[in-house]
């Protein structure tokens, strides 16, 4: 059972047997209801023609257990400490765990319980809430004092977070009213200022600026310090790695020569967003174990396509060798620019023990 994107609403009496089916029939079919069996004729399928109803039996707690991990929201029609009582053994994170509302049998009330900014509950509570009529109770105190969901923020910007642990201090920072700096490399400084509005956004100079604030987000794709404990890296995924390699190159070389290339160029591993390399090697078991390892995108061009590109940008590297052996004069330095969107070429192509590697940047 996965049911992704749609939602769980879980009730136990009739008074919120009927408020659910109320929100049911306004989510129609993106909702499934889960009553005890017995409770209601409708959980036969008196209403199965506009939304899902199924029973289910034995204790709360182990019924949610059961579909927790297959749901992205949950909304259950009950006092708010059942909820807690039966939910306590399966949570995970705030990353992990499905968004939570939990509304009384009336609806007069959607209060948002897990996962608020990043598994959408407040959005959730506030639509059930519109449903029903009722208020929606948001306890984020980011969101109560106006100030920015940083966490979402960072979603939106597809950025990797780190240290992640330091991040909640940040957050804790902006709550408790100390100032928060943000320094931005200059092409994502317009974008990351309408995000963060009222924070202190700066573009990022090297060597760091001196007197900057004891918290804050560094948003780069170079390996530079942080400037202090409570300060985190947001690693926006920029980075494209062109791959030449002989046939039969295992992950481990692959792996251990973009290492290289990354260390030697100043630029983080966290914010590679793929390999880039000729359709012809697009099938190497190598280059495909390396990017799933990495967690990355692996694409591939046709031979025409990176000619097109050496003809565009004649300051490319180009090889008598390597055309003898691919049938074009260049593959990695043409595959990192157009993987980055006809990037800039951050690393010109160097070899590596048989793996050739070239780093650009998308625009």
């Amino acid at each position: 059972m996965d049911e992704g994107g749609r939602v769980a609403i879980i009730t136990l009496t009739r008074p919120g047997y009927e408020t659910a089916r109320r929100l049911a029939r306004a989510l129609a079919e993106k909702s499934t209801v889960f009553v005890p069996v017995g409770l209601s004729p409708a959980a036969e399928g008196e209403d199965g023609n506009s939304f899902n109803i199924t029973s289910y039996s034995g204790p709360l707690s182990r019924f949610l257990g059961q579909i927790f991990p297959h749901y992205r929201s949950l909304i259950m029609v009950m006092a708010v400490g059942i909820a807690v009582r039966a939910l306590s053994p399966h949570l995970v994170s705030k990353k992990a765990d499905p968004a939570v509302v939990v509304v009384d049998v009336a609806g007069q009330y959607a209060v948002s319980l897990l996962s608020g900014h990043l598994g959408g509950a407040n959005a959730l509570a506030r639509q059930v809430a519109d449903i029903l009529n009722g208020r929606a109770v948001i306890t984020t105190a980011g969101e109560v004092l106006g100030l920015p969901a940083l966490d979402l923020v960072a979603r939106d910007l597809n950025v990797d977070v780190w240290p992640a642990a330091v991040f909640t201090k940040v957050m804790a920072a902006l709550v408790n009213g100390e100032p928060v700096e943000v320094l931005v490399e200059s092409p994502l400084l317009r974008a990351v200022e309408g995000l963060l509005p009222g924070l202190r956004v700066r573009p990022l100079k090297n060597p760091l600026p001196q007197g900057v604030a004891e918290a804050g987000i560094l948003v780069t794709w170079r390996r530079l310090p942080l400037p202090g404990p409570r300060w985190v890296y947001w690693r926006p995924r920029v980075i494209s790695a062109g791959i030449g390699c002989r046939r039969g190159a295992t992950a481990r070389m692959i792996l251990y020569a973009l290492g290289l290339a990354l260390a030697e160029a100043g630029l983080s591993r966290r914010s590679l967003a793929s390999l880039a390399t000729v359709d012809f090697k697009g099938r190497e078991p190598g280059l495909k174990e390396a990017a799933a390892r990495l967690g990355v995108k692996l694409l591939t061009f046709t031979p025409e396509e990176l000619v097109g590109c050496l003809d565009r940008r004649p300051y490319l590297n180009r090889s008598e060798r390597v055309k003898r052996f691919t049938g074009i004069p260049g593959v990695c330095e043409p595959a990192a620019v157009l993987a980055a969107g006809e990037g800039e070429l951050l690393w010109p192509k160097k070899s590596y023990r048989g793996v050739t590697v070239a780093l650009a940047l998308a625009r």
